[in-house]
């Protein structure tokens, strides 16, 4: 018997094939065990994604690899959203197409044991670094200050986050309506930050995850963070992104 969701994996995808297999791959074996479910919203791949996902779920429980494609216009928030609102489970794990997790097992019953304990939790984050094996001096260096400063901001009050691990009490996720729609880049920051108001943010510097340096090899560091850094004034004084469209980097 399959055991009950208790954590539904949200991933939004476009033209993700080379990595996304590799990504469901790491859950299929804890689905029954953690009682996950995962579910790729897709943003209009035009590759093989699409195919890779059709071809894993027959290999897992059925229900267990859900797939939600998008209709009409859709930025990553509305992605995650249109995710969201198939879950099962009482807790949302936001995270991305090229995200793995060194120990899946540990990392989730560790989260659990959090929430569990702490009930004043609603979200919860980890360090995120790059790939071992891709990793140079630089990203590990600009990864260090990058997970310093997501923590240093939970104590000054701005409340940073990366959606390649936004862990949520789904509850609190669909009070506040979720993701904000109207951002096409930052949405991940801006909900951390009206969550706050609702409870606490866990920082859970014992665990990591690691993602791909793709966009900071296509960009470079410097260049990115001016773009992260426009984004970011956009939204303070212009209450809406700068960009129209964020562009995907593959």
């Amino acid at each position: 018997m399959v055991s009950p969701i208790r954590i539904s994996i949200v991933i939004p995808t476009k033209n993700e094939g080379h990595y996304i297999g590799p990504t469901l791959a790491q859950y299929e074996p804890y689905v029954e065990k953690l009682g996950l479910e995962v579910i790729v919203s897709d943003g209009g791949s035009t590759d093989d994604t699409f195919t890779i996902i059709q071809q894993m779920q027959t290999g897992w429980p059925f229900g267990r690899l859900k797939l939600v494609q998008a209709q009409g216009k859709q930025n990553i928030a509305i992605g995650r959203n249109a995710g969201a609102a198939l879950a099962q489970g009482e807790f949302l794990f936001h995270t991305d197409a090229d995200v793995h997790i060194p120990n899946v097992e540990h990392f989730f019953r560790t989260l659990l044991h959090t929430f569990e304990q702490r009930p004043e939790v609603v979200a919860a984050t980890t360090p995120i670094r790059v790939y071992p094996y891709e990793a140079r001096w630089i990203d590990r260096f600009y990864h260090k200050i990058m997970n310093w400063a997501i923590h240093a901001s939970f104590y000054v009050g701005i409340y940073l986050g990366k959606g390649e691990c936004q862990f949520v009490r789904r509850s609190v996720f669909e009070r506040i309506g979720g993701y904000n729609e109207r951002i096409v880049a930052g949405e991940d920051c801006n909900l951390f930050y009206r969550l706050h108001r609702e409870g606490r943010i866990a920082y859970l510097s014992g665990l990591c995850v690691h993602h791909s340096p793709r966009r900071f090899r296509e960009y470079g560091y410097l260049r990115l963070n001016l773009i992260y850094l426009r984004e970011a004034l956009s939204l303070l004084f212009l209450r809406r992104s700068y960009v129209e469209e964020w562009k995907a980097v593959r």
